[in-house]
């Protein structure tokens, strides 16, 4: 077989108009406009010119890329190229191979079809018009650029969620897994791509975006490269590397290290990221199955048709770790990011061990802290356990209001689940801003109703430290109506007898009720519900409105 270049480049409006047959016909006979064809065949129809193609791809939740860049195109053509791009964007189909090789030109699927995000003319080196189209492969394009916003209440697989998060005219592509399922789940992101991306990643699946298609979990590396890296028939340059695997060690193990293989071919069309590549002919080849994580098809009269595969050690269906490039660059970033986010916090959640109340002078507790929940929990802040092997010590606790000797202080157990903020994304400068019920040790909140504003607090613990027995409440329901439910009430008025500023009340002896003013008047009911009141030297009247009894000094009086 020969090694003579073919191209064809197809480029058309992306809402597939293009001026009907007339325009079609006169585009195949190479008079401009769009549909425009651009080959060096010239029985392929259109312009013949030469052309300069640069398409990366790779794994992960990214949009492929592509750079044509085509040579003295007439002026006309390239001003329909530029009006057609404004007013509704082009859709670019990219063909490379060989004129002897019939399979390549007429049997193989083109190298990409997207769209185009760039069109850019100027006068390159050798005095030539270049026209250079820059773009995306068409699903990553449309992912990319659609709004991720659903919600779903229920438990559903999270194959579903994929399948629902996909926009019309990008399909999931037979064979791909996710495991696992979410239940009452928001998804609300900038585009599907992110979304996607962190689905894959709870799940600890690898993903590709390619011909139209996202590829999940199993789907990645089941399908084999079209041609094999062999030295005596395509292999152009070799280079090795070792890299970390994304995936965390085990405590007190070694990061799993995997070895990969970078190597340049002879172009072929078909080659994709994901497919798993057959080596034969080289000395010191990884073991285990080799996938194409980073792929970049080159294509010019200067450098001829070569593909650069960065080929990874691994499985199908695991992840895998790029290193160098674009796409290793962005891994990078993303684990810096990710482990900023989880290193620095702005919010998280501990567990109560134990409390210090203010009369020591503290009011702060220790807390459990971190987590690390499985992926098929979407809400792990009420769901999933708070470990148990690191601990913030003497945290505050944040209040409606707080003041020097004055607050409103809530009680505190061991046992409770705490919303923690951290200032300036400290983990050691966490407060306690507020509190949770915990689904997963099965903490239950009160029965309230729609408008409900109430305390509810326990009168005692069980054994496991959990409230048992009866309730104290204060309620003010949505009509307004306030229910005080307690073991004692005392209650004074009066500036005269007010306590010093943070002292704590006594509280009165159980099942008695006593109203206190200043003036030394108390109405007591005693635990059998005998009814007492005293003056200091007041008089005392009772009256129906119509009939008066009065107790003034040493005499009583009916009036």
């Amino acid at each position: 077989m020969s090694l003579v270049l073919w191209h064809r480049v197809h480029v058309e409006q992306a809402s597939g108009g293009g001026g009907g047959l007339l325009q079609a016909a006169a585009s195949f006979a190479g008079f401009g406009g769009l549909p425009l064809t651009v080959s060096n065949d010239v029985y392929a129809g259109g312009l013949v010119l030469d052309a300069k193609v640069t398409v990366e791809m790779g794994e992960g939740a990214t949009a492929d890329t592509f750079r044509v860049t085509l040579y003295d195109l007439p002026a006309d053509t390239v001003r329909q190229l530029r009006s057609g791009y404004a007013s509704d964007g082009l859709k670019v189909t990219i063909r490379l191979g060989y004129f002897d090789d019939l399979g390549t030109r007429f049997g193989a699927r083109p190298v990409m079809t997207g769209r185009a995000t760039e069109v850019t003319t100027g006068i390159g080196d050798g005095g030539l018009t270049e026209t250079v189209i820059e773009g995306q492969e068409e699903a990553g394009h449309l992912l990319r650029n659609k709004p991720a916003r659903l919600d779903r209440p229920a438990a559903l697989p999270r194959i579903k969620l994929v399948r629902d998060l996909l926009p019309a005219g990008v399909d999931l592509a037979p064979g791909s897994t996710i495991p696992g399922s979410v239940g009452d789940v928001s998804v609300c992101s900038g585009n599907t791509l992110t979304a996607l991306q962190q689905l894959a990643a709870d799940a600890d699946v690898p993903i590709v975006v390619r011909d139209g298609s996202v590829l999940l979990g199993d789907a990645v590396g089941r399908e084999s490269a079209p041609v094999q890296v062999d030295p005596d028939r395509n292999l152009v340059a070799r280079a090795d590397t070792q890299a970390e695997g994304p995936d965390i060690p085990a405590q007190g193990a070694a990061p799993a290290v995997r070895t990969g293989l970078e190597v340049t071919v002879l172009g072929h069309p078909e080659l994709r990221a994901g497919q798993t590549v057959t080596v034969t002919g080289l000395d010191d080849v990884p073991d285990g199955p080799l996938r194409i994580g980073r792929l970049t098809h080159t294509y010019g009269a200067a450098t001829g048709y070569t593909c650069r595969l960065t080929l990874t050690a691994v499985a199908p269906g695991k992840r895998a770790r790029l290193t160098g490039g674009v796409r290793g660059v962005v891994d990078r970033i993303g684990d810096v990011v990710e482990r900023g986010r989880s290193d620095h916090p702005a919010i998280d959640v501990g567990e109560v061990t134990a409390y210090r109340p203010g009369k020591d002078g503290k009011h702060v507790t220790d807390l459990h802290y971190g987590q690390h929940p499985q992926p098929d929990v979407s809400t792990p802040s009420v769901a999933s356990p708070v470990d148990d092997d690191v601990k913030l010590h003497a945290k505050p606790l944040a209040a409606p209001f707080a003041f020097h000797k004055v607050g409103l202080m809530t009680p505190v157990y061991p046992g409770m689940r705490a919303l923690l903020a951290h200032n300036r994304g400290a983990v050691d400068d966490a407060v306690v801003a507020g509190w949770l019920w915990s689904r997963q040790s099965g903490h239950e909140p009160p029965g309230n109703e729609p408008g409900d504003y109430w305390l509810a607090l326990p009168t005692e613990l069980d054994d496991d430290g959990l409230p048992t027995g009866k309730g104290a409440n204060d309620l003010i329901d949505a009509a307004g109506r306030r229910t005080v439910q307690v073991r004692a009430l005392h209650v004074l008025v009066g500036a005269r007898k007010l306590p010093e500023v943070g002292k704590r009340p006594e509280p009165p002896a159980d099942d008695t009720v006593t109203i206190e003013h200043h003036s030394g008047t108390r109405i007591e009911i005693s635990s059998q519900g005998q009814v007492t009141v005293t003056t200091d030297d007041k008089s005392l009247t009772l009256t129906n409105g119509k009939v008066s009894l009065r107790l003034d000094g040493a005499r009583v009086a009916v009036s």
